[in-house]
C-alpha cells in the first residue's frame, strides 16, 4: 500500500520553491521582491482558503465512507 499524496505538504513544497526562485531573482536583480510580496499576499490567504476547503471536503468525504 503506498502512502498517499498530501496536497497540504505538495503546496507547501511548491510554495517554498517559488519562494526561492522569487528570492533568486530579487538577488539578480530581476524582481522587486518586496513590492511584488506587498502586491501579491492576499493570493495566499485565497490558496489557504482553497486548501482549507478541500481539506474540509476530503475529510467529509472520508468519513461518509466509513
Amino acid at each position: 500500500m503506498t502512502p498517499s499524496l498530501k496536497v497540504e505538504k505538495l503546496v507547501l513544497g511548491l510554495g517554498l520553491v517559488g519562494l526561492g526562485v522569487a528570492w533568486l531573482l530579487a538577488n539578480l536583480g530581476h524582481l522587486d521582491l518586496l513590492e511584488t510580496l506587498h502586491r501579491w499576499w492576499p493570493s495566499l490567504l485565497v490558496i489557504w482558503g482553497l486548501l482549507e476547503l478541500a481539506g474540509a471536503a476530503r475529510a467529509r468525504k472520508t468519513r461518509r465512507s466509513w
